[in-house]
């Protein structure tokens, strides 16, 4: 067999169709060694060809999904931020409210003192009761 007609099967057939009949072809002498050899050169090539196309189209995919962990990333960053920024409101209003309470017991502990010594000057400046 001549390697314009393998060339040909190869381009109307397929690789895995001269690929799958090489071997016959070889046992029977219809193709020659150099001819088999280029044969396989082309099928290896063509393969990888494939082959590089599968890579770009993962290569795709995988930048796809980098930017959308990206995004994701980015998301849940502000999430976060905006968390932290809510939980510190909220501890400084907290933080606030014990000021005014502090004050305010204080207050109260000031008035009860007043009171108590009030109470116990005129307890002292009344007469006894008599019996």
């Amino acid at each position: 067999m001549e390697l314009s007609e393998l060339m040909n099967l190869l381009i109307s057939r397929g690789v895995d169709y001269v690929m799958s009949q090489l071997p016959g072809w070889i046992s029977r002498r219809e193709v020659s060694r150099d001819d088999a050899e280029l044969i396989l050169m082309y099928a290896i090539s063509s393969r990888l060809d494939e082959l590089g196309k599968k890579i770009d189209d993962l290569s795709k995919r995988i930048d796809d999904l980098s930017k959308r962990i990206d995004v994701r990333f980015d998301e849940l960053g502000r999430k976060i931020d905006d968390l932290h920024k809510e939980v510190i409101d909220r501890l400084d209003l907290i933080s606030n409210q014990l000021r005014v309470l502090n004050s305010n017991i204080a207050a109260t502990y000031e008035l009860t003192s007043k009171v108590m010594t009030k109470l116990m000057e005129s307890s002292l400046t009344q007469a006894p009761p008599r019996s």
